[in-house]
């Protein structure tokens, strides 16, 4: 029969055994693991030209361990670097690489950046560095004329007007035009179909590079010719009056050329056609009250239609009027019942969404236009989630 001291003298005999055991199997297991060591973890490449490509670099590296390495994510810390690594599985005593390649357009300056190297290694975070100083390259037309239609440059073939007061008749804008091929090119003005608002003011030559509008004889030309490697300049004036329309405007039309790579070219004139307020009006202005901006109609399936109204009262001394009601798009119709409001009266804007095809969470608007000084536009806002309908069963 073992006795109490037996037992006693047994355990603390088997204990140092058992320690000795757990912190060998704690070694080994600490021991037995990829270890990961680069060749160098930063690189400078000094000074680089903007347009002379890629700057790459590799970064070597070693699997110093006695497990199996793994990368298991490479990410840079910008757009501006990409990285490239080794994916396969690397034996202990095996190599692999890291590279990456810094694109230096359009980043002039000095720069640092990192790449994080993730792996099964221990650190489990690796951070290699990349450095230099981007010198500026020389620009040419297509930096100062950057739209290519054809041989022609332009430097936007949008003329953007801005804010546009509604009762101005010649609001004026210019854009650029560089002849960019090797033979003389004529814009036909004579055939070229404008918007009824909108008149080409005058051509004027330019400076390559310049932006600089020149004050020109207002003629009108039936044609001009823009020599190889030659500027001119064209001012447009906007008659916001005879637009007769409220807030954002747009319009296309085709520039007509004797380009033989592109004949016509199309352009765009565009801005937000403003109300200028009298005096009388700001002191006794109409007030534009809404019951509410926003409408959610929840769950819809898709295909649905779902209408809504929005309450709009005058709260002001003036009439008000409801000056333009647009959606954000095809799916959204809106239709005030009536469009002139005296003081205290009120009327409902109606909203009705088709929802098609779309799913999830939807996001539409309902921009309202008035003569309201203080709130000329109100943007009314509806949401739904639309679910999948259920497939026809076969």
């Amino acid at each position: 029969m073992i006795t109490y001291l037996q037992t006693q003298v047994f355990m603390k005999r088997l204990l140092p055994i058992g320690l000795s055991f757990i912190f060998a199997l704690v070694a080994t297991v600490a021991y037995a693991q990829p270890k990961i060591q680069f060749n160098k973890t930063k690189h400078a490449f000094g000074t680089i030209k903007e347009d002379g490509g890629l700057a790459q670099v590799t970064f070597s590296f070693k699997n110093t361990g006695n497990q199996t390495l793994k990368l298991t994510n490479v990410k840079a810390s910008c757009g501006c670097t990409t990285p490239t690594w080794t994916k396969a599985e690397i034996k202990p005593g095996g190599s692999g690489v890291v590279k990456a390649a810094f694109n230096p357009m359009g980043r002039v300056g000095a720069f640092n950046k990192s790449i994080t190297v993730r792996s099964n290694a221990q650190p489990a975070v690796s951070i290699l560095q990349i450095s230099g100083k981007v010198t500026p390259r020389k620009k040419g037309p297509k930096d100062w004329y950057p739209v290519a239609l054809g041989n022609l440059r332009f430097k936007s073939n949008t003329v953007w007007f801005g804010d546009i007061m509604h009762d101005s008749k010649n609001t004026e804008k210019s854009t650029f035009i560089y002849n960019d091929g090797n033979d003389p090119i004529t814009l036909n003005l004579a055939a070229t179909k404008l918007p009824k608002h909108v008149q080409i003011v005058s051509v004027f030559e330019a400076k390559v590079g310049e932006t600089k509008v020149k004050k020109a004889k207002r003629k009108k030309k039936k044609e001009v010719t823009i020599k190889p490697k030659q500027a001119i300049g064209l001012t447009f004036a906007y008659n916001a009056t005879e637009k007769k329309d409220w807030d954002y405007v747009y319009d296309s039309f085709m520039l007509i050329t004797d380009d033989k790579i592109q004949a016509k070219k199309r352009m765009s004139v565009g801005g937000y056609i403003k109300e200028k307020f009298s005096k009388k009006a700001l002191l006794t202005p109409p007030a534009a009250k809404f019951d509410k901006t926003t409408h959610s109609f929840g769950t819809m399936k898709q295909n649905a239609r779902a209408s809504a109204t929005f309450k709009i009262s005058n709260e002001g001394k003036s009439t008000l009027y409801i000056r333009k009601t647009k959606a954000s798009c095809g799916c959204t119709a809106t239709k005030p019942k009536k469009k002139v409001l005296a003081p205290g009266e009120s009327t409902t804007i109606g909203v009705t969404y088709s929802s098609g095809t779309s799913k999830g969470r939807i996001n539409k608007s309902v921009t309202v236009i008035t003569n309201d000084p203080k709130k000329p536009k109100t943007v009314l806002s509806i949401t739904a989630d639309v679910s999948p309908s259920a497939k026809p069963k076969k």
